[in-house]
Formats: C-alpha cells, structure tokens, sequence
C-alpha cells in the first residue's frame, strides 16, 4: 500500500459546516477546521488562541451598550447606555459622571451619532444632545436651530391632506378649528403650520378646536374678483404676473375668488393679470377676508404624536433620520449648517425631506461606507458622496443595488463596506464596493459555510479603528449567548471570510470597538445569582473576568503613606474579586497554579501566591482537523485513504492535550533537563501522534485545557491508500 502526507498551513476560513465532511475534493476544506472553538485567524492564516478577557467593573442588568466618544482631541471617553441612566467611563472603566433620568426604558433601542463635542441619542422616544464642555457633560433637548421671525428649522410633514384647518386670526392667541377630528392633548407645546407660518399649539379643546400663539403673522385670505371667473377651479394655485403673489383657490362665486395666500402677503395689484392651470384674468378687485379654511398646513414630521426617528447616522457633513413610524420611506437629512437645523430649501446646504425608494420601502438603518447605505426592508440603496460627490436637495438620489432585505439588528461598517443581518435574521451579508462602473455596490451573503455559528443575532461589532493588532475582525453577538469571530482576508468573498465560535462560563450580550481594543458585557452567575460584567479582550491574561490576586497598596502609619528615601512604601495585598465563593483558575507567567475557591469577601489567600499572579474563568480552545479520506492519483483518479498519523507544528505554546478518537495525550510542560526552578518554556516544535480508532471519520483535535499559550502553524496528516 502507498502512502503519501498532507500538510495543511492556512486555516483562513475557520469552522466550516458539518456537511463538509464528505468534501475532501474542495479547495475550501483545505483552509478551514472541523471545530475551532474560541480561536481566532491570525494574518498569516495561522489559528491562535483568543485573548482572555480582564475584568473591569460590574455593571447594572439594564446596561445594554458601549460607545467609544472623542469629543476633543486627545480626550477619548466610553458612553454607557444604561435602560435607566447614562454613564461616562475612561479607559480604565472609572465612572467620570452618571447621567439620570433618561426619557428611554429600553436602553437597546438608543441610537447614538457623534459629532464632536455634542453626540446625537434618538429612538422611538425622541432625541436629546449630549453635550461636552470644559469636561462637563449634560443630556440636554434636542432643540432646532432658529429660523426668520423666531420660528424654528424643524421638519414638517401633511400628514393629513384630506383636512382643513381655519385659524381665527392672523396673529396673536388664535382658535384652530379642523374640518376633522385630528387634534389631541398631545399638540400642546407643539408647533404647526399654516400657509408656510408657524403657530404653538396652547392648550387642547376638543379633538376639532386647538388654541394656540401665532409665532409670525399668518398669511391673508382675499376675496378677489376677476373680470372672468371661468378659468379657474377650487384647488388651483394662481400666480400673479406682476407681484410674484401665490395662492390657493378655495371658494368660487361667479368672478369672485376666495383664495388663502401662499406668498407676497399684499396680495395681487388691481388690474394685475392673475394665472392658474387653465388660464388667467385681470383682477379689478380685492378685499382681505377672514382667515380661509385650508389644506395647506402641516405639523412636525417628528413629535409625540407622529413619532421619532429610529435609526440615524451621520454623513456629507449631515445627520440623517430614519425608520419613521408612519413614514416608511422617508428619509430626513438636517442642512449642512448645523445638525439642529432642519430648514428645508433648495439651496445646496439646505435640508432634505424625500420619500424615495421602490414600492416605499422601510428604510431600517443609515450607515456612512464613504457612500451613504441605505437599508430596507425590501432593498438596499446608496447615496454618492465618495471621491468628492456632493449631497445638495438637488443630486439627492438613492440608488437601488441590491434587493435582499436587513433585519432590525443594527449593520456594522468595516473598511469599504457594511455587514448586516438578513431579515432571516440567521445569515449575515456584506455590502462592499464592487469595484465596476456599472454597479459600484455589490452585496454578498458570507456566512453560507458556517451558518451553524449564527444564532439569532442581537448585535453586530465591528472592527476596532484603534487597534494595534494587524488582525482586524467583526464579532456576531448570538441570542444564546455565544460570539462568532469574523476574518477576512482581502475582501469579503464568501470563500475567503472565516468565521470561528467563541464562548465563556457566562453569555456575552454585547461586544463593542472602544479604546483599541474590544470590550464586552458579558451576564455570570455569580454565587446564584446573574451578573453584568464589564470585560475587555486582553493579550496579556489568558483567563475570563481576569483580576490580579493580589494588588499593591501604599503602607500606611497612623492614616498616612509611609515614606522610605522619598518613596511610598507599598505592600501587597489580596485584591476583592468579582468572583465572590466561586472556584477560579490562577495562574503566574509560566505555571498553572490550578483551582481555588474565592472567599466571600472577594480574596484569595494562600501561602505563597507569586505576587503577579491572575485568577480568573478558564476558557478551552480547540482545533479539530478535517481529516483526510480522500487522495488524488496520477493514474487511478481518486482513492480511498485512512490517516495512520499525524503531527502539529505549533508556536509559542504551552501544554497541550493531542485527542485522536478516543485516545488523549497530553505534551508540553517540562523536558528532561530543564530547570524545575524557572517555569516551563512555551514551546515551538513539532508533536507527532499516531491515530488509531476509527477508521472512517478519524478526529484529531488539539486543545488547550488551561491558561496557556496556544498557536498552530500546521499540521500534517500521513495517509495510507
């Protein structure tokens, strides 16, 4: 019988399905694992070990998320959403300020845009500004800029085109009658439009009769008489030729006009020739009237009777709003002059109100790629801003490139694209540039070959912008409580993204891209009871909710530091852990030191405990091989071959358990000859192991059972056929 090895160095595409079992022909099988719990790609296609994760604080049940803030140069602070409060942390978790209370309950649904010193939060609620100042913090109102006339640059919208309103007067304390039951107590403080000019709504009479304060005078109503009433129809709209005056026609009596001005409040001039759809006739006449019932008003797009935007996003130097309850596909851009100001016009830094899109869309989420990403729930859209494009009421367009659907799970931008939740909401997809004239995006489904590591995603992380590490990856936060690792190596081809299963003795509800490193809130049960924790991913620890055993203080002598040659004299002490009656690991650079139990006050005491000694949860990683069943021969095509051995080439690694099918062997530790006093040495070389056992389906898996280093650079399979 001949035999043949096959080496495999490129572990690029992580855990691939079950159903890959039988695929030994495919190119894909040879750069991915069969299992790869809580491992990670390495840029050199290599699998490494996750980092452990260090503790950093305890966090309440209804914290929900985690947002890196720069309101300054050099000032970087983390945002804390709580279901009940806001909180401002530094990079070492300390609490800077808590803000309460919040007009949110539901602290998952808050969207956050940054814009410097201020940071826009919106939801189903409303919108507030928290603003930054001379290292103060405030959540304040989002107020709209001003506008002429102590108005202000909100957004309005008709949303009910079959009602008429008549206001009383045209300025001062007004009574607003409609010709429908529309109004509600939650009008008052609210501001409408009639005719283009703005009223507050005071108080609340019945669901016909508002009163309210006129902010700028009103538009006039005429009576206008014609020479020939027989052009025009109620409803047109008719211009003067003289005057630039605008109105609408609501009343005809033979040449008599009744018409609620538009613009030019003066009115027409006598013997001015006034124009509508069908035709024109010179006014002899005009007389101001009583304010018109009239169609043309509106009221905020955005108020506590209407709704709020629920996803925003910031882009071209706008804030964009949508996801409107009412207004499916409505999209709201504020003008470039300020984020609170939403004046619409045509002017190029004007804001914009659009519905747009196929079949009106609802538009779920707005990401800024370079390009602005519109998300629906019937397509995907972009906006053009990138390489110099514009955004201006008039290049406004958005264009569909795509007609799969999003999910409500927030997307996350990568490099050069957006990775999303399908409305399956079991698959994750990436929208990328594609890098065509005539399709500029292209969006791909990424996760097809390992769809059993998507679990009803809640959130999606991306990659940390700050990171030091030349590894970037995007992390899938499961319903069950479980992460999946995504890597990519140069684009986000299906058959070049890995994704990898990570887990620990709890569940992650959150990962979050802060302070260059990534950051999780993670839920433990802790002596019976379930806790929120605040952990980050650390190189340097090797176990989860990781904490010094023992912390230095200063030696105090009747309530002061005592001083020694002009130095604090410190001693070490045990430190409380979070951990409080529950069994840890501990470990010192280079030993194991086991399991011990945490006291009740939070300390580990013992005899000897190296002073930099960490305790923490242990975590496992494994790697389990595909093996290799299938051989390809010059002359007899493809036969069937069965592994009789193996060996791992690994880096850097401490002990390590080699299971072939049924049968374990741990290696690693100390060699003969070492030094029993120094702890033992990582190791890189090579382990060879039989496989005996099964001989359809071997298993060959390799797991690091404790803290301890854990990179393989390849292994090879020896095969008999």
């Amino acid at each position: 019988m001949a035999k043949r090895t096959i080496t495999q160095r490129n572990f690029s595409l992580g855990e691939l399905r079950e159903d890959f079992l039988e695929a030994d022909d495919l190119d894909m099988r040879a750069g991915s694992v069969r299992g790869g719990e809580n491992c990670r790609v390495t840029a050199t296609r290599a699998l490494t070990a996750r980092p452990g994760l260090a503790f950093m604080r305890e966090m309440t049940t209804g914290t929900q998320d985690l947002i890196e803030l720069r309101p300054e140069t050099g000032a970087f602070f983390g945002l804390v959403i709580n279901d009940a409060s806001l909180q401002i942390i530094n990079s070492e978790a300390r609490l800077i300020t808590t803000i309460f209370p919040v007009p949110w309950t539901d602290g998952s649904a808050v969207w956050v845009e940054p814009f410097r010193e201020r940071t826009v939060l919106g939801g189903a609620w409303g919108m507030r500004i928290l603003n930054y100042f001379d290292g103060t913090w405030s959540l304040d109102p989002f107020s709209f800029a001003e506008a002429a006339g102590s108005e202000i640059a909100q957004p309005y919208w008709s949303f009910r085109g079959d009602v008429q309103i008549q206001p009383s007067a045209l300025g001062g304390t007004v009574t607003i009658t409609a010709t429908l039951p529309i109004w509600s107590a939650g009008y008052v403080g609210q501001r409408i439009r009639y005719g283009g000019r703005e009223i507050q709504i005071a108080s609340y009479s019945s669901p016909t009769v508002v009163t309210g304060n006129v902010i700028s005078s009103l538009p006039p109503s005429y009576r206008i008489t014609v020479a020939s009433g027989a052009s025009f129809r109620l409803g047109d709209t008719i211009l003067g030729a003289d005057t630039d005056f605008e109105g609408i026609v609501l009343g005809i009596s033979g040449n008599n006009l009744s018409v609620a001005t538009l613009s030019f409040f003066d009115g027409p001039d006598v013997n001015e020739l006034v124009s509508g759809q069908s035709g024109g006739s010179k006014v002899t006449a005009k007389v101001q009237i009583a304010p018109l019932a009239s169609p043309i008003w509106d009221e905020p797009l955005f108020s506590p009777v209407r709704g709020y935007a629920r996803a925003g996003a910031s882009a071209g130097g706008r804030l964009f709003l949508v996801d409107h309850p009412l207004i499916p596909d409505m999209v709201c851009a504020a003008s470039t002059r300020d984020v609170t100001d939403f004046r619409v016009g045509a002017a190029d830094d004007d804001a914009i109100v659009r519905q747009c899109g196929d079949n009106a869309p609802r538009f779920l989420h707005a990401i800024n790629a370079g390009d602005l990403l519109l998300l629906s729930d019937s397509g995907i859209y972009y906006l053009s801003i990138r390489d110099g494009g514009i955004l201006t009421p008039s290049t406004f367009n958005p264009i569909l490139f795509d007609a799969r659907a999003s999910s409500p799970v927030r997307p996350a931008a990568v490099k050069d694209g957006v990775v999303f939740v399908e409305a399956s909401g079991e698959e994750i997809a990436a929208a990328t540039l594609s890098g065509t004239v005539n399709l500029k995006w292209t969006v791909r489904t990424i996760s097809t070959y390992h769809a059993h590591l998507i679990k009803s995603p809640t959130k999606l992380c991306g990659t940390s912008k700050y990171s030091k590490q030349p590894e970037k990856y995007l992390f899938v936060v499961n319903g069950d409580g479980t992460l999946a690792a995504v890597s990519w190596l140069a684009d986000f081809n299906p058959e070049g993204v890995g994704f990898l299963p990570w887990s620990t003795q709890g569940q992650f509800k959150s990962f979050s891209p802060i302070f260059g490193s990534y950051w999780a809130l993670v839920d433990r049960t802790i002596a019976g009871s379930t806790k929120r924790l605040l952990e980050h991913l650390d190189d340097d620890y090797l176990l989860d909710c990781a904490a010094p055993v023992q912390v230095p203080q200063a030696l105090q002598v009747n309530g002061e530091d005592l001083i020694v040659n002009g130095e604090t004299l410190q001693v070490v002490a045990p430190s409380q852990l979070v951990l409080a009656n529950e069994t840890v690991r501990v470990y010192a650079p280079g030993y194991d030191l086991g399991e011990f139990t945490v006291g009740s006050d939070g300390s580990i005491v013992a005899d000897d405990m190296p002073e930099d000694a960490v305790a923490g949860l242990n975590f496992q990683s494994r790697c389990m091989v595909w093996p290799v069943e299938v051989v390809q021969s010059e002359r007899a095509g493809l036969l069937k071959a069965r592994v009789i051995r193996g060996s791992v080439s690994v880096q850097h690694t401490g002990p390590l358990a080699i299971r072939c099918n049924k049968n374990t062997r741990r290696v690693g530790g100390y060699s003969f000859d070492d030094d029993l006093s120094a702890p033992p040495a990582d190791q890189t070389r090579l382990y060879r192991f039989p496989v005996m056992g099964l001989r359809d389906h071997p298993e060959m898996e390799f797991i690091k059972e404790g803290p301890s280093r854990f990179t393989i650079l390849a292994v090879t399979q020896e095969v008999q056929y």
